[in-house]
């Protein structure tokens, strides 16, 4: 979830934080100290990993609840509570860390009965498609299964 990363010529932290979808304040707590805005080449720090899997990760602010950030992103309620391993009568608090699908990313997550065919029909795409997105598919119910829209 994080990695090393060697201040190079010319970054600042602003630079930086946005190389890393961070921010400066971020990069801060997650050093353990105070980084003023002079970066020494050549030193290094603690960065968020950049992730290429399906999901972004979103901070939970005060006043949030899982729907707002539902209709924010334009997901299905339930599917972002699902996703997140969540009930209705849970709730979230400050500084929780949820994921929400990145743009692109279609999720389904299956249902008692789905087949191989439902999927790649709700999909619109073929059986080859939908095994390069997914590790394993077992269609068992409630498992997700992702689709990267080209």
């Amino acid at each position: 979830m994080y990695e090393i990363y060697t201040i190079k010529d010319m970054d600042t932290l602003d630079i930086i934080a946005n190389k890393f979808n961070t921010t400066i304040d971020d990069l801060n707590r997650i050093n353990g100290f105070d980084i003023n805005d002079e970066v020494i080449e050549g030193l290094q720090m603690i960065v968020p990993a950049i992730d290429k899997g399906p999901y972004k990760y979103y901070t939970v602010k005060k006043g949030d609840n899982m729907y707002d950030i539902a209709n924010k992103n334009n997901l299905d309620y339930k599917m972002l509570l699902q996703l997140n391993g969540l009930d209705e009568e849970d709730y979230i608090y400050p500084n929780q860390t949820i994921v929400i699908p990145k743009d692109g990313i279609k999720i389904y997550v299956t249902q008692d009965g789905d087949t191989v065919e439902d999927v790649i029909n709700r999909f619109n795409v073929s059986i080859d498609e939908l095994i390069s997105e997914n590790d394993k598919i077992y269609l068992r119910p409630e498992q997700i299964i992702v689709f990267r829209k080209k």
